[in-house]
């Protein structure tokens, strides 16, 4: 039974909620990975990989999904985001 239970808590993690937030900051790539940054969270941005290349050191809002749990992370602790939408807000970072 336990072994049962400790498949399913593996197969859980790592899966995206199907809860949808929305995001405002700046895109950074660094070394290669977009992050997005914002007054209170850094979230790890997946998806749209090529895309996010002329939205880097840009302002955005981002609609997506987290990792299930994530979104409870301590704060300092980035937050894997999976990017539905992404929109340019401005030129520069602010």
């Amino acid at each position: 039974m336990f072994l049962i239970a400790l498949l399913l808590l593996a197969q859980c993690v790592g899966q995206q909620s199907n809860h949808s937030i929305t995001v405002a900051g700046c895109v950074m790539n660094v070394n290669g990975e977009f992050h997005l940054l914002t007054r209170d969270r850094t979230y790890i941005l997946k998806g749209k990989h090529d895309t996010l290349f002329g939205y880097d050191g840009k302002q955005v809002e981002v609609v997506g999904t987290t990792d299930a749990g994530s979104a409870s992370s301590p704060q300092g602790v980035p937050v894997v985001l999976h990017i539905t939408k992404l929109k340019k807000v401005a030129d520069f970072c602010q």
